[in-house]
């Protein structure tokens, strides 16, 4: 779904960019839920750094759910800016799949961590596999990004910088 509008409004640009630094730390830490996980199975302890980071996992997991949910409810209400003009029916395609690629990854992602957490552990291979398919995704968002900002010069970036309320 995509408006008229020239751009996002803040809260859209600030849950955006929440959901950014929440995915590039969980990114980071998510290891140490595998090692609290891996001792939990074996009958072991871990670290009281590697527990805290474990925690902060699960948190941010929660965290970004509820992040995206309000991401998603606000682009079926709100809509998002119409792609440029002058941009190829393919990349709009390309460019709307990345992003709902992204939204559905971003949502399923915790949920199958919390089901993983809570007794369904096959579920647990599952979610494990999402890091990688979560890092092509933001590479592609990424790239698309910066390609239609710096080459193309049509302001996506921008969009998501300054809002257009």
């Amino acid at each position: 779904m995509s408006s008229t509008r020239q751009g996002y409004n803040r809260l859209q640009i600030w849950t955006h960019w929440t959901v950014v630094i929440l995915v590039a730390v969980q990114l980071l830490v998510a290891e140490n839920m595998s090692e609290v996980i891996e001792a939990a199975e074996e009958g072991e302890t871990v670290s009281s750094a590697t527990s805290a980071l474990g925690a902060l996992h699960y948190w941010l997991g929660i965290g970004i759910m509820i992040a995206m949910l309000g991401r998603l409810g606000m682009r079926v209400v709100l809509g998002a800016p119409a792609h440029s003009g002058a941009t190829h029916p393919l990349q709009e395609f390309a460019a709307s799949a990345v992003h709902w690629l992204l939204y559905i990854v971003l949502l399923t992602v915790p949920i199958s961590g919390l089901v993983a957490y809570y007794g369904l552990a096959d579920v647990g291979d599952i979610h494990a596999l999402s890091k990688p398919i979560l890092i092509v995704l933001i590479g592609l968002h990424a790239l698309g990004a910066l390609y239609n900002q710096f080459i193309r010069r049509d302001g996506t970036l921008t969009r998501m910088i300054r809002a257009a309320d």
